[in-house]
């Protein structure tokens, strides 16, 4: 289990392309230190991501601010057409497998769950 803070686009897809190589699932969260939301749900997300390591896939977990040094629109956010925090991206192999807008830490534990299952175990819920 991983946790950071990234600045750049280079830097976002640097990581990503990392974590292609292990088949790790990469969460994100999406925030604006002005954001009331998204200092309701930062508790949640530091418990998740303590919680990870136990888990037998690996996650890395990434938090980016929305808002640059200069209080405009960070080119990652800019890239991705982030309008809304907290916001939540689930990247696997390099491709978003999913992506919501939640206080709920509930929902993102049941979406790690989810994409770092076995595929055997994938396969018996969809049956």
């Amino acid at each position: 289990m991983v946790k950071r803070e990234f600045k750049t686009d280079d830097e976002f897809l640097g990581i990503l392309e990392k974590a292609k190589e292990t088949n790790v699932l990469v969460v994100v969260d999406f925030y604006r230190t002005s954001c009331g939301s998204c200092r309701y749900i930062e508790q949640g997300f530091v418990k998740l991501c303590k919680g990870a390591g136990d888990q037998k896939a690996p996650v890395i977990f990434l938090k980016h601010n929305v808002l640059d040094e200069y209080d405009e629109q960070s080119e990652v956010a800019e890239r991705l057409r982030i309008r809304t925090v907290p916001l939540f991206h689930f990247y696997k192999n390099g491709f978003l497998l999913e992506a919501f807008p939640t206080r709920d830490k509930e929902r993102i534990l049941e979406a790690i769950i989810k994409y770092t299952a076995p595929a055997s175990q994938e396969v018996d819920s969809v049956l």
